[in-house]
């Protein structure tokens, strides 16, 4: 039996996987790399090493959303089929004890 938050996972993922892994991963290694530069660059800019920061501040916040962004994807999927998996599991454990009752 699928609960509300696994059925909500399942939509939502499923919208994801309809788009494609490439369009994911572009999506959100774009924005997130925009994000993490800026508060990479709000952090240096406080401790005074903004300018000379910059090239290392880009090359590393593209490097953590890109990993970030990879792993999540397996994750989620990971997630997917192994709730669908269980799904088949216990659909066919209820028709065999059905078949079996009659």
């Amino acid at each position: 039996m699928l609960t509300a938050s696994e059925k909500r996972f399942i939509k939502s993922w499923e919208d994801q996987r309809k788009g494609g892994r490439y369009k994911y991963y572009l999506l959100y290694i774009i924005a997130g790399t925009f994000v993490a530069i800026l508060i990479l660059s709000f952090l240096a800019a406080m401790v005074g090493g903004f300018p000379s920061m910059l090239k290392l501040i880009i090359i590393i916040s593209f490097s953590i959303v890109a990993i970030a962004t990879l792993v999540s994807w397996q994750l989620n999927e990971k997630k997917f089929k192994s709730i669908i998996q269980r799904e088949i599991r216990e659909g066919i454990k209820k028709d065999e004890a059905e078949g079996n009752g009659k």
